[in-house]
């Protein structure tokens, strides 16, 4: 009798453990598995203000404008000097894609917002650089154009995608070989739009659209 006491007791107590144990792991899963959904929603960005190794959230919801500071037009900046834009992005809600106001933080992060311009087209600019700027689906891409002189960057007549500088022709964001912008004639229509570049023995025709 006395020996099924001990065997009784002996099998309570090890439910016990196990059950701690359990509950420990499972309160360290849970732990490990916020740990990484919040990773999930910081990602690295190589190009962060002045510091290669900061982590910043990839975005803020317009709710969250208390934690940033406004610095020009759309431009903010966070606690860490990361720079967001107030845009429009599509979003799914309820199953139905929707137009939603919030800051973007993914874009390139030399942008001085003091000067920066828009262009009437697919391009933006400012006292420092050049950028593709154009409307997706997140909002506004600006990813910046290397080598793109500010100073002498324009649009071609008629063009939203084409553009140059004193040194090249661009589509989009890249380079059309083999012109030198001070040596290659513009073809223009009645309508004074752009239709070919020439030069060096070379023809560009630009699409109309």
């Amino acid at each position: 009798m006395f020996r099924s006491y001990i065997l009784v007791v002996t099998m309570l107590l090890f439910c016990i453990v196990v059950a701690c144990k359990q509950q420990v792991h499972n309160k360290k899963t849970t732990t490990d598995n916020t740990k990484i959904a919040e990773q999930n929603i910081t990602r690295h960005y190589g190009d962060c203000a002045d510091d290669s190794t900061c982590k910043c959230p990839a975005q803020f919801e317009l709710s969250d404008s208390p934690r940033l500071t406004h610095i020009k037009d759309q431009f903010y900046k966070s606690e860490t000097g990361h720079l967001y834009e107030k845009t429009i992005g599509l979003r799914n809600v309820k199953g139905q894609l929707t137009e939603v106001e919030y800051f973007n933080g993914y874009f390139c992060q030399e942008v001085d917002p003091m000067s920066f311009e828009p262009l009437h087209g697919w391009y933006a600019k400012d006292k420092n650089n050049v950028y593709y700027y154009r409307p997706v689906s997140g909002g506004m891409q600006v990813s910046k154009l290397n080598g793109a002189d500010p100073k002498s960057f324009k649009l071609l007549a008629g063009h939203y995608k084409y553009g140059m500088d004193k040194k090249f022709f661009y589509d989009e964001t890249q380079i059309i070989e083999g012109f030198n912008p001070t040596k290659t004639k513009q073809l223009f229509n009645n309508k004074g739009e752009v239709t070919a570049i020439v030069g060096n023995n070379k023809r560009f025709k630009l699409d109309m659209d």
